[in-house]
């Protein structure tokens, strides 16, 4: 896959949790490479959120990793399949990568909870 402009929250996130999975497994990057049937810099390259993963990839990797949990794997296999460009994709490069982290964030959002605060003095 070609490297990413700039990867947005939730792929740094499940690029975090993969390389949590490969230190927790207590491999190194050329260990991890070997069982993965690639190279380092690509390995590299997915723990850092530059390259996108997919699912399948997701599943591959917490098999050779002896991840037990499976409702995580599906959580993280579930974080790299949503790969669609939404509304904010046609605004990469004219806002920040905070403005479109917000977006995607709004986006997937379940629920909103807000708390006001009034103090009126006397």
């Amino acid at each position: 896959m070609p490297p990413r402009k700039a990867p947005t929250a939730r792929q740094r996130r499940l690029a975090t949790e993969l390389r949590k999975m490969r230190e927790r497994a207590g491999l190194s990057i050329s260990d991890a490479a070997q069982l993965l049937s690639t190279d380092r810099t690509t390995v590299s390259n997915i723990e850092s959120g530059r390259f996108g993963v997919s699912a399948d990839r997701v599943r591959a990797w917490s098999t050779h990793h002896a991840c037990p949990d499976p409702k995580y794997v599906d959580a993280l296999a579930r974080m790299a399949e949503e790969r669609g460009k939404g509304w904010w994709e046609q605004y990469r490069g004219t806002l920040s990568t905070s403005a479109l982290d917000l977006a995607e964030l709004e986006h997937n959002a379940r629920s909103l909870t807000v708390l006001q605060v009034v103090y009126v003095p006397g």
